[in-house]
């Protein structure tokens, strides 16, 4: 610039207040070369302008490290490295120095062009989990997990609120999807997912094994499809299976108020359901629903409610099996015996080898244990420890059944026993909801004992025979 202005006859001081360089370097520059190169590190080399740094001695060294071959698993040579070397030789200069020059002498790979395709009907499904934080119309915020999928040739797309990422929640929506697209691709692609991916290993001939979590791997047998996973750090390889994702985040999420998580959950469908079947998809230029019929898709054999996940675990000495938390009963003479937990949606069916024993709700009531009633009568053999035995199940019921109790056992030291069995054989009559509402009635009335709460039982059930009564007349 100071060249080109001196050129056309500016006065130095103009030219100083144009650009900012002092007049007597504008004298300098306007009788230097003229500067025909926009590469400024090369120009300050050229000149020598600067301070010259101690590492330019170990350039061509330098260079002769960065080119030598390394083993797979080492990696391309770092910065660090290099300055280790260098302080080894006696380089006592700043490590920006070094790492600059590293970026500068690096060898660099021709970039292999993307390869960009369109999948045939049934090839493809891609899957991956998102999240988005929200705020309600009340205030409050909430991160939002979802999985969602599609299908690559006809762009038919499923999305599903969860509540974590785990292997059984992959499972189970991944189930979903395909139950939604009305069957089953032959390839599904996923992200890295260390719940789907346990470990990746480079075979002899270069070639990467995916090595699959055993229950996943399962799932893939059961269901018949080829799992395909996007390699870490790879971003050529999942750019599709991203953009799905930021799909959802950018059409769905933008712009949108929600009441609470059920609003949300309404809204998503309703989108779901007019993206399938009314938008047009820019890249098909037609509706995913009307693609969808071509697809050549497989029947699954399993649904995410039914599929069962099994889990081998020991029988304790109290005739009960654990399984996260949770206790259920079997039958006592499996006490030390490996059973067999069929994992399903709401129910869990335990089997010792091909023998059914039992079935609990996957959840129990109070949250922490389900004991069948036949179960809970061998727990009943040893008559000084039955009136102990029947007031643990019942305590088990609900936290508002401790406070009852103590005032009960308090009040009748000597008696609360018989109190106990009678209250326990109510339980079995009228269940967990009905003697709960009359625990509570019962404690709020101050009335300590099991003839109060068989009153309270037989009064509720004479008006509910009378409003049935008035009901029918």
């Amino acid at each position: 610039m100071v060249q080109k202005l001196r050129q056309a006859k500016l006065p130095v001081a103009e030219v100083s207040k144009l650009t900012g360089a002092s007049e007597r370097t504008i004298h300098r520059i306007q009788h230097e070369p003229e500067v025909e190169d926009v590469d400024e590190e090369e120009f300050r080399k050229s000149r020598k302008v600067g301070r010259p740094s101690g590492v330019d001695e170990f350039e061509a060294e330098i260079a002769q490290w960065l080119a030598e071959s390394r083993k797979p698993e080492d990696g391309e040579m770092k910065g660090t490295e290099v300055l280790a070397r260098l302080r080894q030789k006696g380089y006592k200069g700043g490590k920006s120095a070094v790492y600059e020059m590293v970026r500068r002498l690096r060898p660099t790979e021709t970039p292999i062009p993307i390869v960009r395709f369109e999948g045939l009907p049934g090839e493809f499904s891609q899957h991956d989990f998102g999240q988005r934080r929200v705020t309600y119309s009340d205030g409050t915020q909430a991160v939002v997990r979802f999985f969602v999928s599609r299908l690559k040739y006809s762009r038919f797309v499923d999305v599903q609120v969860v509540d974590n990422e785990q292997q059984e929640t992959v499972v189970r929506s991944l189930l979903r999807a395909y139950a939604h697209f009305g069957g089953v691709p032959l390839m599904s692609v996923f992200d890295n997912m260390s719940t789907v991916v346990q470990s990746r290993e480079v075979l002899d001939d270069g070639t990467i094994r995916v090595n699959w979590t055993q229950r996943f791997g399962q799932l893939a047998m059961d269901c018949g499809f080829i799992p395909l996973a996007c390699y870490p750090y790879r971003p050529q390889q999942k750019g599709s299976v991203e953009n799905l994702v930021g799909f959802v985040k950018s059409n769905f999420f933008c712009g949108r108020n929600f009441v609470d998580r059920a609003d949300l959950e309404a809204q998503l469908r309703s989108w779901v359901e007019y993206v399938n079947t009314e938008r047009v998809c820019d890249a098909t230029g037609e509706i995913p629903q009307a693609r969808l019929v071509r697809e050549s898709l497989k029947p699954c054999g399993h649904s995410a409610d039914t599929y069962a996940f099994k889990v081998s675990v020991v029988v304790r000495p109290t005739a009960r099996v654990h399984y996260r938390g949770i206790e259920y009963s079997v039958p006592a003479e499996t006490i030390g015996q490996t059973v067999t937990l069929h994992l399903q949606q709401s129910s869990i069916v335990i089997y010792l080898g091909e023998r059914k024993l039992c079935e609990h709700p996957r959840m129990p009531d109070n949250g922490k244990s389900s004991v069948q009633f036949d179960h809970a009568q061998e727990l009943f053999r040893f008559r000084r420890g039955k009136p102990y035995a029947q007031r643990q199940l019942l305590l088990d019921l609900d936290p508002s059944v401790e406070p009852y109790f103590t005032e009960l056992v308090h009040r009748r030291p000597q008696g609360w026993e018989k109190d106990i069995e009678q209250i326990y054989d109510l339980y079995q009559c009228i269940g967990r909801v009905d003697l709960l509402a009359a625990i509570a009635l019962a404690t709020e009335q101050r009335c300590f004992g099991a003839e109060y709460l068989i009153a309270i039982v037989q009064e509720s059930a004479s008006v509910c025979d009378l409003l049935s009564l008035l009901h029918q007349a």
